[in-house]
């Protein structure tokens, strides 16, 4: 009987123990599942995650030809344009050559206006010192070019580059096609090319931005730094009890005493010494005198024609305001007198 009751016994732990061993190894599995569902989460959490990371990041992306061709530069304003180089023809036998050593000029974009030294595009036209031109343009799908058409006259043209669709401005040994959106602006006197290239060129999200760095272009002077002086000379001329003009850049100022400028400037003199003085926008021309500002006011009082005309420019690297009150004959520049100009201009140049 002893032996019958040790059996059962037996028996029912044995049944116990596998039962509690079925659900150590039921619970093992559902762990084990759950861990695998939670890495398989992660996984592809992240990879969701890495995903989103890459569609947010920048992409270079083309010139709509279009829109440009109807006066829309949109296209162009997703990052900053620079002067890489000129094509030139030197007279050494060699023909048109790619000079990359040529960096000075610049190039003004806005929605709706190009403006290149004395080339102005707007809308669907071509201005040259602010006269409108007979305009031709030319959209092969790939390029489009936008010419003036005179017969007799100097002629220019811009003419644009999406990436990947011209070879001939390399600035590197590469070789291939353009990597960069490219801009060149081509005058028939010399027959001179400047060429321009787009740097990093993002999508939308950055093109808030985009005011902000053409404020601090490089060089002696910029656009944020003209602002700040046609501010200045705003405040200051009330203060004097006169009104000025200022040269926009793109249209002849005209004085009262019959000067017409930047184009005068090479007929003036400095303290009656002839000198080289001439327009430069950044400062940095190849003038004793380069001048990146001119601000005119013509006198309502007798004796009449009589002008202020101030322009503000760099002579050996250092900023300078000459002045000239000439009313006859040719005009003549000296340096200002006026403390609170020449202090206001140096402390806007030198930040």
């Amino acid at each position: 009987m002893k032996k019958i009751l040790f059996c059962v016994v037996s028996l029912m732990m044995l049944v116990m123990l596998a039962a509690c061993g079925n659900k150590m190894d039921s619970n093992k599995r559902s762990i084990s599942k759950t861990t695998k569902s939670s890495s398989s989460a992660i996984s592809v959490g992240s990879s969701r995650k890495d995903d989103q990371s890459k569609g947010s990041s920048s992409k270079n992306i083309k010139m709509n030809l279009s829109a440009i061709q109807n006066g829309n530069f949109s296209s162009l304003l997703n990052g900053d344009w620079k002067m890489i180089g000129a094509k030139v023809n030197y007279h050494k036998g060699n023909g048109l050559e790619f000079d990359t050593s040529q960096v000075d000029g610049q190039l003004s974009i806005s929605k709706d206006k190009i403006v290149d030294d004395q080339l102005t595009l707007e809308r669907r036209s071509l201005m040259v010192n602010g006269e409108e031109e007979v305009t031709k343009i030319q959209n092969n799908g790939k390029t489009l070019s936008i010419s003036t058409e005179n017969d007799d006259e100097a002629n220019w043209a811009l003419t644009f580059y999406p990436i990947g669709t011209t070879t001939e401005y390399q600035v590197d040994s590469n070789g291939g096609t353009n990597k960069q959106n490219l801009i060149t602006v081509w005058m028939s006197n010399n027959n001179y090319t400047q060429v321009f290239a787009q740097d990093n060129p993002k999508t939308s999200n950055t093109s808030s931005t985009t005011s902000d760095k053409k404020g601090k272009q490089s060089g002696l002077w910029n656009t944020d730094k003209d602002d700040k002086l046609e501010s200045f000379i705003s405040q200051w001329s009330k203060t004097m009890n006169q009104d000025y003009q200022k040269y926009d850049g793109t249209n002849e100022l005209k004085v009262s005493t019959g000067m017409s400028y930047p184009s005068d400037l090479a007929n003036e003199t400095v303290k009656g010494q002839q000198a080289s003085i001439g327009w430069s926008k950044d400062g940095k021309g190849s003038y004793e005198y380069n001048v990146v500002a001119i601000y005119n006011h013509n006198g309502t009082l007798p004796p009449l024609p009589n002008r202020i005309t101030y322009c503000f420019a760099f002579h050996n690297g250092k900023p300078v305001v000459l002045v000239d009150q000439s009313r006859d004959g040719g005009g003549d520049f000296e340096e200002t007198q006026n403390v609170k100009l020449n202090s206001g201009f140096n402390e806007i140049a030198k930040n």
